[in-house]
């Protein structure tokens, strides 16, 4: 019996000797053991990445060109629209009696054939008019501007100085107007289709 006692002695102190950590006072906090960081993985951008970038900038820069060219599109077709108007303001608002058709094919020839009738008509009803009291003027456009414009049709908007002389007026007599001119697109220039003057 006592050989066995020594046996379990002897077995116990070759036995690895564990401590258990001291409980820590009542109301002192304990730090969290440290978390060994996991290990980072290598991550590697292959080719698949690499394509969809070069792809997405070759649709934004495609992209960007075709906003600038539909940009410089538009600029042209404003430009062209004013010039238009322009031409069209002088010509209406100039007249001499002597001869009151010399506008009238130049007016066919920038308007579409509705707005022709009516500008024909107007010239008939005040020919008499101009004709009696000889009517002669010349105007200039002072400021123009497009109050809207795409690829089919504008809005113009034209003041014009016109400078009128009659039989009663012989030393001639300053007027202004505005235009608002209406244009739509026949192929590639731009035509009269209706004109307010106030």
């Amino acid at each position: 019996m006592r050989e066995q006692k020594r046996d379990d002695d002897a077995a116990n102190a070759a036995a690895p000797v564990t401590t258990l950590p001291e409980p820590a006072p009542e109301g002192v906090a304990t730090e969290p053991r440290e978390k060994r960081p996991a290990a980072k993985t290598a991550r590697s951008f292959g080719p698949v990445p690499v394509a969809v970038l070069c792809v997405l900038a070759v649709v934004l820069g495609a992209l960007a060109g075709w906003q600038w060219w539909a940009q410089r599109q538009l600029d042209t077709l404003r430009d062209q629209a004013v010039e238009t108007t322009r031409d069209y303001a002088q010509t209406v608002a100039s007249f001499d009696y002597q001869n009151l058709d010399a506008n009238r094919d130049k007016i066919a020839g920038m308007s579409t054939s509705e707005f022709t009738g009516q500008y024909n008509k107007m010239v008939d009803a005040l020919r008499s008019l101009v004709t009696d009291g000889q009517g002669q003027a010349t105007a200039t456009v002072s400021n123009i501007g497009v109050e809207s414009v795409d690829e089919s049709s504008a809005v113009v908007l034209a003041f014009v100085d016109q400078e009128a002389k009659n039989v009663v007026a012989p030393e001639g007599k300053s007027q202004k107007y505005r235009m608002v001119v209406t244009l739509e697109r026949d192929g590639d220039r731009w035509i009269v289709d209706n004109v307010e003057t106030k």
